[in-house]
């Protein structure tokens, strides 16, 4: 008998247990149930899978938001709820308001212990107003076509005469070179040494902090804490302070020279900031032009007619220049449409309001994390016609418009500020490329469907994974 009421005991315990753990981790706020709930299920379903957020956004929350017919969701995300905006027009009105700050990080997890918040993405005010004259200072007319010209002649010496490429990786190594040089004033040598002890560090260190449990119940961390992976972190965030070092004793015209030139910065913030720009520099940009070239691949005809446009501009030698990319409309529209079918990122750094907003015909509580998701508003149907269909003629056709609707950097005044930057290195890289190769994709490749895979991202970054092309020397 007293056997049967411990077991009794045990199970109430256990089911008291059970009932927080629902209501603290899956019960969504009843501040918040005006709103359509995305389904749970699937959602934990996807983030126990692995599914990246660009599938999670097309299988689950786009479908249910059509039978909704609203642009606006409640999403279920790292063990919390979130408000989703999927409509431009109600993206706009958000990134705009004034009231608006964002949200600070969820320091359970390792990824975002790793970037700090004393960084742009997440200091408000003053204190961001100090930082974004930082970024202004170090891109401001400093747009480094040379560099990038340069990065292209390396990758040529790479390439040869042509051969099988994983793409994806090339394209971070790429991009990595091009920000620490051009803005972190370091050169990483990365596209010439894969093999480099920085490149290996970070490429171990953002796959253990992108584990999907991990990522969807953050508090993992405190059950069951990864020491091995703090310390990879740590002896990584080491080899960003051995630059900052350098800087200190060899100043130049970089971002981290004019960071430390900047008064009233602190320790905390020179660290935060350089992790910050040597990923938020790279990683999107990378996954930009794996995106594109994979289009390229994929599309023969598009790649044909954008060789040729360059060609008429550049001739067979010549490199280009800034004035040479208001020449060049097809190349820029098929960068927006890659863009767009495989935005660098998914979603923003969540935004919370000090008052109530009123979006999309509901009342948005004060205090209530709010997410643009970038992703869904580039595949909404109501905006786009034939969302999932590459079609880079949508940005020159006679009855093109841009109100906004295209929109990977975000929205609103605290948008990308290294948009012109990426937007320049695309240019310049895939125009050297046209002019002297040509390339397709494996037919035994995973993205042989046409539809590219991404890397499961604890960042929210679309970053096509084991993406081989063929490259073929165009003989001149």
């Amino acid at each position: 008998m007293k056997s049967h009421s411990i077991s009794i005991s045990i199970a109430l315990v256990t089911c008291s247990i059970l009932l927080y753990l629902y209501s603290r981790l899956f019960r969504c706020p009843s501040r918040l149930r005006h709103i359509p709930q995305v389904p749970l299920p699937p959602l934990i379903l996807s983030f126990l899978s692995g599914e990246s957020e660009d599938i999670r956004i097309q299988k689950v929350i786009l479908p249910f938001a059509r039978s909704c017919r609203t642009g606006i969701v409640v999403v279920w995300a790292l063990g919390s709820w979130y408000v989703h905006v999927l409509d431009y027009k109600f993206a706009k009105e958000l990134m705009e308001n004034k009231s608006i700050r964002k949200e600070q990080p969820n320091e359970d997890m390792l990824f975002w212990r790793f970037t700090g918040r004393h960084n742009i993405f997440f200091v408000e005010g003053d204190e961001w107003r100090k930082h974004s004259s930082v970024v202004r200072a170090s891109l401001h007319g400093n747009v480094p076509i040379d560099t990038f010209c340069a990065l292209g002649r390396t990758l040529f010496s790479l390439l040869g005469q042509g051969g099988s490429f994983c793409w994806s990786d090339i394209s971070h190594r790429i991009t990595l070179d091009a920000v620490g040089i051009a803005v972190m004033g370091h050169n990483f040598n990365a596209l010439e040494h894969p093999e480099s002890t920085f490149v290996q560090i970070y490429r171990h260190v953002m796959q253990d902090v992108s584990r999907p449990l991990y990522v969807a119940f953050p508090t993992l961390e405190w059950w069951f804490p990864r020491k091995d992976v703090v310390q990879r972190m740590d002896n990584l965030v080491s080899l960003f302070l051995e630059i900052l070092e350098e800087k200190r004793g060899r100043p130049g015209n970089d971002f981290i020279t004019y960071l430390i030139q900047t008064p009233g910065m602190t320790e905390a913030e020179y660290r935060d900031s350089i992790v910050t720009l040597f990923m938020a520099g790279h990683d999107t940009t990378a996954g930009a032009l794996s995106s594109l070239i994979f289009y390229f691949a994929f599309f023969p005809t598009y790649q044909a007619r954008a060789r040729d446009e360059v060609l008429s501009v550049l001739g067979p030698d010549s490199d280009p220049n800034i004035p040479d990319f208001d020449k060049m409309p097809f190349l820029q529209a098929c960068i927006r449409e890659s863009m767009r079918m495989n935005s660098p990122s998914t979603v923003t750094i969540p935004r919370v309001s000090s008052e109530t907003l009123h979006i999309g015909g509901y009342a948005l509580p004060a205090g209530i994390p709010i997410v643009l998701n970038i992703h869904a508003v580039l595949h909404n149907s109501q905006t786009w016609k034939d969302p999932g269909a590459f079609n880079p003629e949508r940005f020159i056709s006679a009855n093109s418009t841009d109100d906004g609707k295209w929109m990977p950097f975000g929205a609103g005044p605290r948008q990308c500020p290294a948009r012109n930057f990426a937007l320049y290195e695309l240019r310049t890289l895939s125009c050297m490329l046209l002019r002297e190769y040509r390339w397709n994709s494996p037919q035994e490749s995973i993205h042989s469907s046409g539809k590219l895979k991404n890397r499961f991202s604890a960042f929210a970054l679309n970053l096509p994974y084991d993406l081989y092309i063929n490259f073929v020397r165009i003989t001149k």
